[in-house]
């Protein structure tokens, strides 16, 4: 996603194990360019061995994210998935500048 050329947002996701099996995707969401943004709705797909898609869902990150800024959001895991590919889909632009 581009805002002017530039990168707007990047990705990072782990998985966190809870007790008795249960687990979630945790994922932090990076907003590297220079406008606060909000609303920011990802799409994640989960993928078997084969690169098949098994699943899709779509995530809002939470709040607003200020340049440099970071945020999260979690999902539960998808059956049959082995990695997942997230993609942001739209965001709101609040301002230029403001960062933490």
């Amino acid at each position: 996603m581009t805002l002017a050329d530039k990168t707007v947002m990047a990705v990072a996701t782990r998985a966190l194990a809870f007790g008795l099996g249960f687990i979630l995707l945790t994922t932090t969401v990076f907003n590297d360019s220079p406008y606060r943004v909000t609303d920011v709705r990802l799409q994640v797909e989960g993928l078997d061995a084969d690169h098949h898609l098994v699943g899709r869902t779509l995530a809002w990150a939470i709040g607003d994210i200020a340049p440099g800024g970071e945020t999260s959001f979690v999902a539960e895991p998808m059956p049959g998935a082995v990695r997942y590919r997230i993609t942001v889909v739209s965001y709101d632009l609040v301002s230029l500048g403001q960062a933490p």
